[in-house]
């Protein structure tokens, strides 16, 4: 497994920690933050050898306001005007394969669109471009097709079969899959508790990994431990902000901005965020020690008094990446799948007894920080 970077705001932290902390592996260039003269950018000129790129096709034909997508001449997301065409689009992807095979890039990520009401679509996407790959000299290059499952899609056990069937079926040239998921998790919370999406989830990758395609699990959150659990992946990107580890097609078709935020300390032994401002409940109550990472000099660094929060600090999410880091590392280092699951059932247990000490202290995290996932987790690795 290949730790990967999510390259978007403020990379250089990214870099940083890859450079000076050795942390990650592997690099994602993002197209919407990097635009399209990436590669002469100084800042990833030491990474370029270590990185693919996402081209981000996800709007489909919405006009995008912000971001770099628009200064590629072949993104149709910006440059679609009134020709809407399957023709159409299967040219632009043809032109995004051919401009990543120019930059020199190893793996080349064939984008594909977000919102597909008929999985229909999606099939016949995936066999059009598979055709054109096929014909193409792939001896230095590992061709991976994107699979962006909207929420309708991932929650439907049905449709997420039609698609496997469709992507493993023996015609089928790709080296493996980028994988994408619309997770939606309920308000004031980070992570989605929907056992359906679990289920499906875990089967693409499952499935994926038993018919030897290689993996890359992308935008993904600190709930990738879960499925790395199960089966082995390939890639699995790890990102500062949330936008980065939160795959939300609203950034692709409207134009949001970010609410204003302290920030949040990941937790390795609670497996989870802890909002800023209870931090300082956490210390006046001498219940730090119960969340502290172990081994982090980032944590060590924002954990001390008197540290002026805020969600822009780098200290802040250089503390996630090298948590998350430890977790991704520690799980994939068991070979065995049954372990590997027991391992994390046990960090599960772990996590679930600190809750239930904070609480016997009437020590409570709220929202997001709460232990609204844990026993979901929980039941669904027992019973998966």
């Amino acid at each position: 497994m290949k730790i990967t970077h999510v390259l978007g705001h403020n990379s250089n932290w990214n870099i940083e920690s890859y450079i000076d902390n050795n942390i990650g592996d592997y690099f994602l260039i993002t197209a919407f933050t990097h635009g399209i003269d990436y590669c002469k950018k100084k800042s990833l000129s030491n990474i370029l050898k270590v990185s693919m790129l996402d081209l981000q096709f996800y709007g489909k034909s919405v006009s995008i306001k912000g971001g770099k997508l628009n200064e590629f001449p072949f993104h149709p997301t910006c440059n679609i005007g009134n020709d809407s065409t399957s023709v159409y689009f299967d040219n632009c992807v043809k032109r995004a394969i051919q401009f990543q095979l120019d930059n020199k890039h190893e793996n080349i990520i064939i984008p594909l669109f977000y919102e597909n009401e008929d999985v229909n679509d999606i099939i016949n996407a995936i066999n059009s471009i598979n055709s054109y790959v096929s014909k193409l000299d792939r001896k230095n290059h590992k061709f991976f097709m994107t699979l962006p499952f909207a929420n309708h899609i991932i929650i439907d056990s049905k449709k997420v079969e039609s698609i496997l069937m469709a992507c493993t079926d023996m015609k089928i040239c790709f080296d493996g899959y980028f994988v994408t998921s619309e997770n939606k998790p309920e308000t004031r919370k980070k992570l989605t508790t929907d056992i359906k999406i679990l289920r499906n989830l875990s089967r693409v990758f499952k499935t994926l990994k038993q018919q030897e395609f290689q993996t890359i699990y992308a935008y993904a959150n600190w709930d990738a431990i879960l499925f790395l659990a199960q089966t082995d992946i390939d890639y699995i990107t790890i990102g500062t902000y949330e936008n980065l580890r939160q795959f939300d097609i609203k950034r692709f078709t409207e134009d949001e901005s970010g609410g204003g935020s302290k920030g949040y300390y990941f937790s390795e032994k609670l497996l989870n965020m802890v909002k800023a401002n209870d931090l300082e409940m956490l210390r006046d109550t001498g219940n730090l020690e119960i969340i502290r990472n172990d081994k982090n000099i980032f944590s060590d660094i924002i954990l001390k008094e008197g540290y002026p929060w805020n969600i822009h600090k780098p200290d802040v999410n250089k503390n996630y990446l090298l948590a998350i880091s430890n977790l991704l590392k520690k799980i994939s280092s068991i070979s065995d799948l049954e372990l590997r699951k027991a391992y994390l059932g046990s960090l599960i247990n772990e996590a679930i007894a600190k809750y239930n000490n904070l609480e016997s202290k009437s020590i409570y995290l709220n929202n997001e920080g709460s232990n609204y996932h844990l026993n979901v987790w929980k039941a669904y690795l027992a019973n998966s």
